[in-house]
């Protein structure tokens, strides 16, 4: 039995091509639409990874439809994926755009089934969805970010060390980063910021936010509530109470100013 108020997702089938994707949603009022894009196995994740799960609960609660997915061969997506599990875990050389044809393709059909379920039907900037990825999915989410579908975007913990992320720098809408204090996979340095993006540092945390986990779905959903207070020219951190230290400022999240979401049976 589920009461009122309590979170439930529906399972969905994305069709990307001649495959059927395994996938997540949850209807909502707020806009944007938030399209929830995992890591990879082959950097130890899926849709269930907790970083995602705290996404999506955090991005409902504050009243916006989210949809998580997995790519092609991963769960119970149809398909294979040309990256074996583990295969990015030690890092090597950066990859392209083009090692993530596949990927962006199915985030494309999960685009798709995102604004169908929401009920949301022209690419405009008023009707657009927020693309939100974290790790692998960060990387995936910037090589689809000029999609005119897209409105804006979310990057959560980008592996600098695996993926090129120069192409941040030309993107032309609001931008979040979520970054870890403790990330070897992320160098925040290299990512070039442009005038629509704006950093967010978590203390204390890793590239897993073992701790900090609840603080990245605090600063998705304050982001997209009130983007224009948080967008800012240059990369901010704000200082912890030792010199060095890194902490972010502590957001309450929003829970909307509507009744409250009548969930499904």
């Amino acid at each position: 039995m589920v009461l009122k108020g309590q979170f439930l997702e529906r399972s969905v089938v994305v069709r990307s091509g001649a495959f059927s994707l395994d996938g997540l949603f949850h209807r909502g009022t707020r806009e944007p639409p938030c399209l929830i894009a995992s890591p990879h196995p082959a950097l130890g994740g899926s849709m269930v990874a907790p970083v995602v799960a705290e996404l999506a609960w955090a991005l409902t609660r504050a009243g916006h439809p989210t949809l998580r997915f997995d790519y092609r061969g991963v769960g119970s997506s149809q398909g294979k994926s040309r990256l074996a599990a583990g295969s990015l875990e030690k890092g090597g050389e950066r990859l392209g755009q083009t090692a993530l044809e596949d990927e962006r393709a199915d985030l494309f059909a999960a685009a798709e089934q995102l604004r169908a379920s929401a009920g949301r039907s022209a690419p405009s900037p008023q009707e657009g969805i927020c693309a939100v990825g974290y790790s692998f999915g960060a990387a995936v989410v910037l090589s689809a970010a000029q999609d005119p579908r897209i409105a804006s975007i979310i990057l959560v913990a980008p592996p600098t060390a695996l993926f090129d992320f120069s192409a941040l720098l030309l993107v032309q809408k609001p931008v979040l980063v979520l970054c870890a204090h403790q990330d070897s996979l992320c160098e925040r340095s290299a990512l070039p910021l442009g005038p629509g993006a704006h950093l967010e540092v978590i203390a204390h945390s890793d590239h897993w936010f073992r701790r900090g986990l609840t603080e990245v779905g605090r600063a998705a959903a304050a982001f997209l509530r009130t983007p224009g207070d948080l967008l800012e020219p240059e990369p901010r951190e704000v200082l912890g109470d030792e010199p060095g230290e890194v902490a972010l400022a502590e957001l309450e999240l929003p829970e909307g100013d509507e009744e409250a979401l009548e969930l499904d049976d």
